[in-house]
């Protein structure tokens, strides 16, 4: 039978599936265990009971299965068909008020937010001699990086704290605008880890575009978008939804100065909703406020190396958003 490729949204689709399979194998076997479960354990049953269909495989099932898992939770919290009883073992929501089932697998658990400093799994990556080039600017074009990952010239590390010294990560860094304020925050004691970032402001919120991205979300940009309202939606606790990502546009790429560690920014700007006011305060987030572009900074040295470079490119980066003249001046 001759090889057919398939189109993006038909391998989107196949992979949708073959994902949420996970979700409903898990569901069949905790309904008939009746008590909470890792998903080493949840995997062991489904295998003994043949319910894991042929669709699924690979050597670290397990691993995907929880990482599955808790991408529902994150995202649709209340409304996840799961939830956890303890780090590392899931349960269903259909039992919290069977009082046939022990208290104690009957209470969810409130997960600790992530700190920064955590390596991520599979990292995009691609190597430095890819970018040499186009990383001659500081800004690099969308077109540009796609035709780079379309001609296949990309990887995935082992975690984003255990890469090749020759690899670039690829990071979603979300900005969040009203008119010509930009948000800003200044990174808490939970956040971070490396000195130049520690106790500074910065102008978005980030983290490293991994596998699951791709399989996950719309592979057109190879999940960067969504990648970054998952980060702004952990950081502010928000509920990821479709009104946040249609307002969020895929703008460029910035590369970072670092010489030893080199990574790439997709710079993501999300027009904020009227709904939107973040008003929390957090260890991992502080001092949350807006800046208004048009007026020039006293204490630039007070954003992190990330912030500093995007504000002094801040026309470049934002491309075909209308800056002031009194803006552009500013930075």
């Amino acid at each position: 039978m001759p090889y057919v490729e398939l189109l993006p949204s038909q391998r989107f689709h196949q992979e949708s599936e073959r994902l949420n399979a996970y979700l409903e194998m898990a569901h069949r076997v905790l309904q008939e265990a009746r008590r909470p479960l890792p998903p080493r354990e949840i995997l062991r049953l489904a295998l003994s009971s043949g319910l894991v269909p042929s669709s699924l495989y690979g050597k670290t099932q397990h691993k995907t299965l929880q990482a599955r898992l808790s991408e529902d939770i994150l995202l649709r919290r209340e409304r996840s068909t799961f939830f956890r009883t303890k780090p590392g073992h899931f349960f269903l929501r259909e039992f919290l008020r069977d009082t046939s089932i022990p208290a104690e697998y009957r209470t969810p658990i409130v997960a600790r937010r992530r700190r920064r400093e955590l390596a991520y799994p599979q990292p995009l990556a691609l190597e430095k001699k890819s970018l040499s080039q186009l990383c001659q600017n500081t800004i690099v074009g969308r077109e540009d990086f796609f035709k780079l990952l379309h001609e296949q010239q990309f990887h995935y590390a082992d975690s984003s704290r255990n890469r090749a010294t020759n690899d670039v990560l690829v990071w979603s860094f979300i900005t969040v605008f009203r008119s010509n304020l930009i948000l800003t925050y200044r990174h808490g004691r939970y956040r971070e880890d490396r000195d130049s970032f520690l106790q500074k402001r910065s102008v978005g919120f980030f983290c490293p575009v991994v596998h699951d991205d791709l399989t996950l979300f719309d592979q057109d940009d190879h999940g960067i978008v969504a990648s970054g309202i998952r980060a702004l939606a952990l950081d502010l606790n928000l509920t990821p939804d479709a009104e946040l990502e249609s307002r969020a546009e895929l703008k460029c790429f910035v590369c970072t100065d670092e010489h030893d560690l080199p990574n790439l920014l997709g710079i993501i700007a999300l027009q904020a909703p009227d709904w939107f006011e973040p008003l929390t305060r957090r260890l991992a987030i502080n001092d949350l406020s807006w800046h208004d572009i048009r007026v020039q900074l006293n204490h630039y040295e007070d954003f992190d190396p990330w912030s500093r470079l995007i504000l002094q490119n801040i026309s470049r980066v934002l491309g075909g958003r209308a800056l002031s003249a009194d803006a552009t001046a500013a930075f």
